[in-house]
């Protein structure tokens, strides 16, 4: 099995991305305020982009860029996770995090959906990824978040966890 880095890399190579990030902030400050520890192929991915858009779908701000983007991530995942709350209110599935099991967003898509980390495990290098859209549709893989970021680099379909046909859909990360 390929490691983190590795897949970044083969990430960053299907979009045409040969940059990087230089952190101003570190990861413990973030873990601090999320509450709990964060991947570490999450940590991997965030080192090579910044805060930015995939192929026009996805968009994923960098805790650890800087203090701006730290507090735009800050601000989506509480909007996102007032999201996740409403639809376990409302339907069930998920919490949101801090309950036990509660999602936790890293990303959303352009359509106003998120994605987030299922801790199904104390360890968070095996936690799944969830895509919740706006109309509360799931899908849950068994997948880490650099494997899901991949299949969206590379998605010529609609088999992606979005389940967006991405075959016309140029190959791009577009830093903000």
């Amino acid at each position: 099995m390929a490691g983190a880095k590795d897949v970044v890399d083969r990430t960053a190579g299907a979009l045409g991305w040969a940059g990087s990030v230089s952190p101003e902030l570190d990861w413990a400050a973030v873990e601090g305020w999320v509450g709990t520890a964060l991947p570490a192929d999450y940590k991997e991915f965030m080192s090579r982009f910044p805060s930015g858009v995939f192929r026009d779908v996805v968009r994923i701000l960098n805790p650890v860029q800087d203090r701006r983007w730290s507090a735009a991530f800050r601000s989506d995942a509480d909007s996102m996770l007032i999201g996740v709350r409403s639809l376990w209110e409302e339907e069930g599935g998920y919490p949101p995090f801090p309950e036990p099991g509660g999602l936790i967003p890293f990303a959303g898509d352009v359509a106003g959906g998120s994605l987030c980390w299922l801790p199904w495990t104390a360890d968070p290098d095996e936690w799944h990824v969830v895509h919740l859209s706006r109309s509360s549709y799931r899908t849950r893989t068994r997948r880490s978040m650099t494997a899901v970021m991949r299949e969206l680099a590379t998605s010529r379909s609609e088999r992606n966890v979005l389940g967006w046909d991405l075959a016309d859909t140029e190959r791009t990360f577009e830093p903000f």
